[in-house]
């Protein structure tokens, strides 16, 4: 009997706005040396003031200006000949702050499904089917009506202790090195020795000091994404390499950062506690958004964080990827996502941003929307 792993070659772009990117593609024995990288939106977005913020609101603060959107994440198997035991998985949007789930429904076609939850932020849609014949098709659709927010606080060093006394769970999450993300590295402790000697002891104002470094210092490059050490050695990535090495220098000077993922992008948030002891995330862009402490944009968010443990492999990844076992025949696998942008109100402007993800992983503009130029690739 051949028992054999896929990885999907377009999971790379992951569902980000569909199924996440990503194991390191050029490690992965069945990776295809051509897939799409996960992420790569590094041309910076000015935005048109409204649907893209081009600075913070005047007087408003928290999650605001609430959009809804219709959400498909989906997964289809066509048999090429006799197989048993397959389970197929791609990811899946989880609740947060900035992004509500309303209602999810999940439709299947002749195998079973559930979305699980692998991490505080990393979930996914898992399909099982006891056989596929050959010419069968199974399937299995989740489809989410959501929420999602742009945030603006109006965080500042003044909001923030410059003693921190950071939660044991999260110094256990979010402070140790990563797939791809070396945070004891000799670059990163250069590097953190340097930008942090002229600046204030405040982890506000030293953190607002990475953000300000990565995107003068490291040429934006589309590519495959390679590591947090190998972006310091060339000085070039694309945004999740930029927003890896700050996420490494954030840890090294214990100040917990995570990576989150969406359609074709990356960037970081950063953790710290007020002055009443209750604990923030904030984000940090370093490609495409030029935004510190705030976000401008309706964005989906598909995972947050970068270590994640994988139940059917026992190793952690960065990145959740399009993935299917089984034994037998090898079947056809597609994993699908939609994006659909509602109206507030009946007969109203839905807005920008509508997206599909193509076969090959990578979420497509599809809207005929007059600002979707605006809208990052």
């Amino acid at each position: 009997m051949n028992r054999r792993d896929f990885l999907y070659a377009g999971a790379g772009v992951a569902l980000t706005g569909g199924a996440m990117a990503a194991l390191d593609r050029r490690s992965h024995p069945m990776a295809a040396p051509d897939a799409s990288p996960p992420a790569y939106s590094v041309i910076p977005v000015v935005g048109d003031g409204r649907w893209i913020w081009t600075e913070p609101p005047d007087g408003e603060t928290g999650y605001l200006e609430p959009r809804p959107y219709d959400l498909s994440v989906g997964i289809k198997l066509e048999g090429t000949g006799d197989a048993g035991g397959v389970t197929s998985t791609t990811a899946a949007p989880l609740d947060y702050p900035e992004q509500k789930i309303e209602s999810v429904k999940i439709e299947t076609i002749g195998c079973q499904a559930r979305l699980r939850r692998l991490a505080d932020g990393a979930g996914q849609l898992v399909l099982t089917a006891a056989e596929i014949a050959k010419g069968q098709v199974v399937s299995a659709v989740a489809r989410y009506r959501l929420t999602l927010y742009k945030q603006y606080h109006g965080y500042g060093a003044d909001n923030f202790p410059a003693k921190q006394k950071i939660p044991p769970d999260v110094r256990k999450q979010y402070l140790q090195d990563s797939p791809g993300i070396q945070t004891r590295s000799k670059q990163v402790r250069q590097l953190t020795a340097e930008l942090t000697s002229g600046t204030p002891k405040h982890p506000w104002e030293q953190v607002k000091s990475f953000a300000d470094w990565v995107p003068k210092h490291i040429k934006p490059q589309i590519g495959s994404y390679t590591s947090v050490t190998a972006a310091l050695d060339d000085l070039r990535g694309d945004c999740e390499e930029m927003a890896g090495v700050f996420v490494a220098l954030c840890r090294a000077i214990g100040v917990p950062a995570r990576l989150v993922w969406i359609p074709n992008h990356t960037w970081a948030e950063f953790f710290l506690v007020d002055h009443k002891n209750q604990g923030h995330w904030i984000p940090a862009h370093t490609a495409c958004y030029s935004w510190f402490g705030w976000n401008g944009a309706h964005e989906l968010v598909l995972q947050k964080g970068d270590r994640v443990q994988l139940p059917e492999k026992r190793k952690l990844v960065r990145l959740l990827a399009d993935w299917t076992q089984w034994s037998g025949a090898e079947p056809r696998s597609q994993y699908t996502a939609e994006l659909t942008p509602q109206p507030n109100e009946p007969g109203g402007d839905p807005g920008p941003g509508a997206r599909r993800k193509d076969e090959k992983g990578e979420w497509k503009v599809v809207g005929g929307h007059p600002l979707d130029r605006l809208v990052r690739r």
